[in-house]
């Protein structure tokens, strides 16, 4: 209802030039991405309800904050902390999901949060643009209320019901060792960097494109336009999630990642083309299929190559992919303010080049990873030759 709005805001009532838009966006992710860590320091050292419950009561400060800012800096400060809370709520909140529930019905559990964000993800756009969130900021003192009713009535459901709680002890990744097990595992290494690379990507949605529908003499209404896109990528991960990664389930992860990636390139050149909203929509959907797909097989391929001692290391240092998220918009930005809104071919053209570059670091970790795989068999079948 808010956040989709806020390049297209920035950009009609604020004047601020396209580039600057994609750093303010971007810091958000950059923010979550090592704010993270310290959320998880925080939670080992006063709990994981009170982190939770900070974050939530800050975050309805926070859009409390962007309903009064007039400033390029308050704009980037508030943004910064918006991506820390999330990165302290999404965590904390999944555990406590996990907290509060049997085993055998934890699938289920996250399964209808999933179905829930999207839900809302799907609902939220259509009602930004009836409020005229690209033109006033009114819905971000909905969004700021809602948060802080939010706060309250997990804090009554917690005290009532802390007592059945069991709590399980999670192990907290640093960020200096999440560096370094980046820098020891070269296979880790390159895939991190196709992430980034397909993230870059993925965040040109709310950037790019949202300034370009809205901005472009192609489109009339770009606003609303921009909203059924939204629309558009949650519905599609409703009705292909759960068919597409049962298919996929066939092809190797690194296959699934390749193909993935290849979809945001086609979506991105496709965006360029379109000259009407069938063609943009079109592009989404396929966005969306190549989000999905990369996802997926990413955990898979990570699980994967995670030693079984070592699963919450690596689960942390692939965090750090988030850093493509932060660039990408600013790029796009930079784009946009270099070519125009009148040449979305050679904006949205550049940054499909741009995303192919995942693919040669996927293939590159799959040939290390093969080359380690096959000298493992070797070592294992000499030495039980010996015995």
């Amino acid at each position: 209802m808010t956040m989709p709005f806020l390049a297209i805001f920035l950009y009609q009532e604020r004047g601020i030039a396209p580039e600057t838009i994609g750093l303010i966006i971007g810091i958000s992710a950059l923010t979550g991405t090592f704010g993270g860590f310290i959320g998880g320091y925080l939670s080992d050292r006063i709990g994981r309800f009170p982190v939770m419950i900070l974050a939530i009561f800050a975050w309805s400060g926070v859009f409390l904050g962007f309903a009064l800012a007039e400033s390029v800096g308050t704009f980037l400060l508030l943004n910064a902390l918006n991506g820390l809370c999330r990165s302290w709520f999404e965590p904390i909140s999944r555990a406590l999901l996990s907290d509060v529930t049997t085993k055998e019905n934890r699938l289920s559990v996250f399964n209808a949060r999933y179905f829930a964000i999207n839900v809302g993800a799907a609902i939220g756009p259509v009602a930004g643009t009836y409020l005229g969130t690209s033109h006033s900021m009114s819905a971000f003192y909905i969004t700021a209320s809602v948060y802080f009713l939010y706060a309250l009535l997990v804090c009554i459901l917690m005290k009532k019901y802390q007592r059945s709680l069991h709590i399980e002890k999670e192990e907290k990744i640093s960020i200096k060792r999440a560096l370094a097990t980046v820098a020891k595992d070269r296979v880790l290494f390159l895939f991190l960097l196709g992430n980034m690379v397909v993230l870059m990507a993925q965040a040109q949605m709310d950037t790019t494109l949202a300034q370009y529908t809205a901005n472009s003499a192609l489109f009339t209404n770009g606003v609303a336009l921009f909203s059924y896109l939204i629309v558009a990528n949650a519905l599609t991960v409703l009705i292909l999630q759960y068919p597409l990664t049962s298919y996929m389930k066939r092809f190797s992860p690194m296959f699934g990642l390749c193909v993935g990636s290849l979809a945001f390139s086609l979506a991105l050149a496709g965006f360029g083309l379109s000259t009407n909203a069938f063609f943009l929509i079109l592009s989404m959907v396929v966005l969306t299929v190549g989000e999905i797909i990369v996802y997926v097989n990413s955990d898979v391929l990570l699980d994967d190559l995670a030693p079984k001692h070592m699963k919450g290391t690596y689960f942390g240092a692939m965090s750090l992919r988030s850093i493509g998220f932060s660039v990408g918009p600013w790029i796009g930005g930079v784009l946009l303010q270099f070519f125009g809104f009148s040449h979305g071919f050679y904006v949205f053209g550049s940054l499909a080049l741009l995303s192919l570059l995942a693919l040669p670091f996927f293939q590159l970790g799959q040939h290390v990873k093969y080359k380690q795989d096959y000298s493992a068999k070797a070592v294992t079948s000499k030495s039980s030759s010996s015995s």
